[in-house]
């Protein structure tokens, strides 16, 4: 398709530049030559009827390149799809690698909503990364840190965050019912519109964490730091889970708080 486009070029601009310079091209090309019907009219007509042929083909052109574009796009999204989709076959130490770097080339395609249950991204510095409607249930993000990440309306149930660290990431309604934070440092983030019911936050760092407004039924917050963390309007939280945190000074405790 490239190859007609080009030509196609190529032969309308020698055609307009014939046309544009038709006065020296027939005096010298055409002064006194005729054979049969070829003689200067004849051409001079040839000249107008290509102009509006390479129109045509112009427009022509232009659609069908613009629909091989649109479908080269989309199966490089499904190559990528189906490459991530694969991996959840593979075991190799470098399975984070390739899941981060499958990611990535599907961000750069616009594709922001994947399905990865059971996933790796384990041990990596993850930056910038936008995830939406996705399905990461039992993801792996343990040792890795997380920097200007976005998660959406994903299902991250039983996620496990190891030794992860969260800096400027939004969490936005999120499943996280049963997911693991370990000695994570979480300094900051707001779970405001999450579902966490049953979640672990073991010596975590969750300083000016913000729970407004969520369920907290069986979530566990032992050893960590709660220190001017916010509960306002938090459902299902006892004064008790609270303070099995190592940390909790400043804590802003529902208004009514559960004994």
């Amino acid at each position: 398709m490239k190859v007609t486009i080009s030509m196609l070029i190529i032969i309308s601009t020698i055609t307009v530049l014939i046309t544009g310079f038709w006065n020296v091209v027939s005096n010298f090309v055409f002064p006194n030559l005729e054979w049969g019907l070829y003689n200067k009219d004849f051409f001079e007509n040839l000249l107008v009827e290509m102009h509006g042929g390479i129109i045509d083909l112009l427009i022509v052109g232009v659609i069908l390149y613009g629909f091989e574009i649109r479908r080269a796009k989309n199966d490089s999204i499904q190559e990528g799809k189906d490459n991530l989709a694969d991996l959840s076959y593979y075991s190799g130490s470098d399975a984070s690698f390739k899941s981060y770097r499958a990611l990535r080339r599907l961000a750069s395609l616009k594709v922001h909503n994947v399905s990865m249950p059971n996933g790796s991204l384990n041990d990596l510095n993850i930056k910038s990364l936008l995830l939406s409607n996705s399905n990461l249930a039992a993801i792996d993000f343990s040792r890795s840190n997380l920097n200007n990440v976005i998660l959406q309306n994903c299902d991250l149930q039983a996620a496990q965050f190891f030794g992860s660290k969260l800096q400027h990431c939004i969490f936005k309604e999120l499943n996280l019912k049963r997911s693991k934070f370990i000695k994570a440092n979480l300094k900051g983030m707001s779970f405001e519109s999450c579902a966490i019911e049953g979640a672990v936050f073991k010596d975590s760092n969750l300083q000016s964490a913000i729970f407004k407004g969520v369920d907290c039924r069986g979530v566990s917050f032992k050893g960590c730091n709660l220190r001017s963390a916010s509960f306002r309007g938090a459902q299902n939280i006892t004064r008790d889970m609270i303070e099995e945190a190592e940390d909790f000074r400043f804590v802003k405790y529902p208004e009514i708080a559960d004994d």
